[in-house]
């Protein structure tokens, strides 16, 4: 059975798109990894949607590529990628920033947050940290936070 864009997790999206936008710059896993620290091997897994990045692996690959995260997340794997540069950092503790101000809007706590989420109050206390210790989100973490929150989650970055 295959897989609608809307049926796609996030991770899944910018997996494809990532490796679409890759070849459509000419350039090999080799030379992506170079860019970013890792191996053929590690773009390669990542491509074909093995691990979970986190939001700054993402975004490196992304600005490897000249293009912003965002893109090639939000855009659906049958459409044509648009070219658009990197405009802002992406980073967890940004996002942490971002759940704490809509967590607060709501009048939510962390507990109940959490709850949502399916994790303790403490991966939440984590998350919105402004300690500059704030914890690495990886995808899955953020499509939870964004649907607990009833937001996109390209709009928590």
């Amino acid at each position: 059975m295959k897989t609608t864009n809307e049926q796609m997790s996030l991770r899944e999206r910018f997996a494809r798109n990532l490796k679409r936008y890759r070849i459509e710059m000419g350039m090999t896993q080799e030379k992506l990894g170079s860019f970013v620290g890792a191996d053929r091997t590690g773009i390669s897994r990542l491509e074909q949607t093995y691990g979970n990045p986190t939001l700054e692996r993402a975004d490196a690959l992304a600005t490897a590529l000249g293009i912003d995260v965002r893109v090639l997340m939000a855009t659906p794997t049958d459409a044509v990628i648009e070219h658009r540069a990197p405009t802002k950092d992406v980073s967890s503790a940004a996002v942490g920033a971002k759940v704490l101000e809509l967590r607060s809007a709501e009048g939510i706590s962390q507990k109940e947050l959490g709850a949502r989420v399916g994790l303790d109050r403490n991966f939440i206390s984590r998350v919105e940290s402004q300690s500059g210790r704030s914890t690495p989100l990886e995808f899955a973490s953020l499509e939870k936070l964004a649907a607990a929150l009833s937001v996109n989650p390209v709009d928590l970055l």
